[in-house]
């Protein structure tokens, strides 16, 4: 069975579709994009475990929701309104940052809520490179992972101690970008 297959049955028919504004509740459900997307995009299990588990213990503590400290002691903050994984604006100032530090890809891990069990989880690498466009190119997969405001996720890349975590479902939405005291120029340069 692939990974992802739970994920495009699973939202193909969501009943909340209408939340989109990346795609319009009459053309919800294109399976051979979402299927197109996840193909390029899925982050396999074996890979997440052997490569950017190990990574992602570095800079998140064991993620129990907010108010729970959420990075290592050793990390500065900015804390920025959230609402969703990224808006095109956030998107593109944390894609400069992770240009300046030269970094090639980074992942997008969902966080695994109380009411969220027995939903499929993402699991998501994409290039540092990416478009804006071919981000949302995923028709329904896209609409869920960018914008569903009850959904919460780690990012974050593979070179440096640096995170994005974004906490859609507390009181005040945040995104809360974490890093090593080393790296608080370039993150200051993009989010100040």
């Amino acid at each position: 069975m692939i990974e992802f297959n739970k994920h495009l049955d699973f939202y193909k028919d969501y009943p909340w579709a209408d939340f989109s504004r990346l795609i319009s509740y009459t053309d919800w459900g294109n399976k051979e994009l979402a299927e197109k997307y996840l193909e390029k995009y899925w982050l396999p299990e074996q890979e997440y475990l052997r490569i950017w588990k190990p990574l992602q213990d570095k800079i998140f503590q064991e993620v129990n929701n907010l108010p729970s400290l959420v990075y290592h002691t050793d990390f500065e903050l900015i804390t920025l309104q959230g609402g969703c994984l990224f808006t095109e604006e956030d998107f593109k100032q944390l894609q400069a940052a992770m240009l300046e530090l030269d970094e090639s890809y980074f992942v997008v891990i969902q966080n695994s809520q109380e009411f969220t069990i027995g939903e499929p989880m993402f699991r998501m690498k994409f290039p540092v490179n990416i478009t804006w466009e071919e981000l949302i190119s995923g028709n329904y997969i896209s609409a869920v992972l960018l914008e569903m405001h009850l959904n919460e996720y780690l990012v974050f890349g593979s070179k440096y101690s640096w995170g994005k975590y974004a906490a859609n479902d507390y009181k005040n939405p945040l995104d809360i970008i974490g890093f090593k005291p080393n790296l608080s120029p370039v993150f200051r340069k993009y989010f100040a």
